[in-house]
């Protein structure tokens, strides 16, 4: 009688098992794998997610360092493999982590370099990290804290009109207003001089009590 060959097909069998046990862990290690930055604080993921860096904020495009928080992202992360953590979905749907690439979150390298602003909560275990980082950046006056950023006059003279952006709403106030001392120009976030009331006004800018 012959005997049925149980080694070898034994063998094939584990080797084609260890084979795809390869196969699917290089596709869960590439998925992770960023392929673009379309800004400061989001990056495209390989397998067509879109992540944004969770409690940071950098600015928008068009405003002051914008171009410098996208870049430096693109230094640390484009092509590289990340790691996700305390993933979660905002009401916009977007999805939202803290985003490791050798074992420390990308956030704090933005904040550091003053790149972006800390918004992370109390509750997350990069708090602290985070707070140190942007205190680096807000007392060295780096990036977004920067006079570049931050002026403390205008530009001209004669545009003497501040325009302040604070939790999506906009207001202008002129120097006869109580609070217009206490307001800081923040043009990283929206902030803005202005001649007059009326290119406020055309702006979106809300006239403030005074």
């Amino acid at each position: 009688h012959r005997r049925f060959p149980w080694v070898p097909v034994l063998t094939i069998a584990l080797v084609v098992a260890l084979l795809g046990d390869i196969f699917f862990v290089v596709q869960a290690f590439e998925r992770n794998r960023v392929v673009s930055v379309p800004d400061g604080d989001s990056l495209q993921l390989k397998d067509g997610r879109r992540v944004r860096l969770l409690g940071i904020d950098s600015p928008e495009r068009g405003r002051c360092m914008a171009d410098e928080a996208r870049n430096k992202l693109v230094s640390l992360a484009q092509g590289r493999h990340v790691r996700l953590k305390d993933m979660v979905t905002d009401s916009y749907g977007r999805m939202l982590a803290i985003v490791i690439v050798k074992d420390w979150p990308l956030q704090r390298a933005l904040l550091a370099e003053g790149l972006a602003r800390n918004r992370s909560s109390s509750g997350s275990q990069y708090n602290q990290v985070l707070r140190e980082a942007q205190e680096v950046a807000r007392s060295g006056k780096l990036g977004i804290w920067s006079d570049t950023c931050r002026g403390p006059v205008p530009a001209s003279t004669d545009c003497t009109i501040k325009g302040n952006v604070r939790a999506g709403e906009k207001f202008y106030y002129l120097p006869s207003c109580s609070q217009y001392p206490q307001v800081l120009i923040d043009r990283a976030f929206g902030d803005a001089w202005f001649c007059t009331e009326a290119e406020a006004v055309r702006a979106g800018f809300t006239k403030a009590a005074s």
